[in-house]
């Protein structure tokens, strides 16, 4: 995979994790306190997986990306 496709997966793989980050608010709003920890376990696995499968592997494959992933997310917060 070519460096710009991968910069790609990796934003949508960041805003997968975002979006379910922000869902955790709103079920822990929303939901009884058991049913709230099963989600938020379910939710952690989804995160581990796209770290995993996309994150991990599309820096593996491009190493050099990884400053500039860390450098944007301490600046901005995310990588966008």
């Amino acid at each position: 995979m070519d460096v710009e496709l991968t910069r790609e997966v990796l934003r949508a793989a960041f805003r997968s994790c975002s979006e379910l980050q922000g869902l955790l608010i709103t079920l822990k709003q929303r939901c009884a306190p058991d049913e709230y920890k099963i989600y938020a376990r379910r939710v952690a696995a989804a995160i581990d997986a796209i770290g995993t499968a996309l994150i991990n592997n599309a820096l593996a494959e491009h190493p050099e990306l990884k400053p500039e992933v860390e450098e944007r997310i301490a600046r901005d917060g995310h990588y966008a």
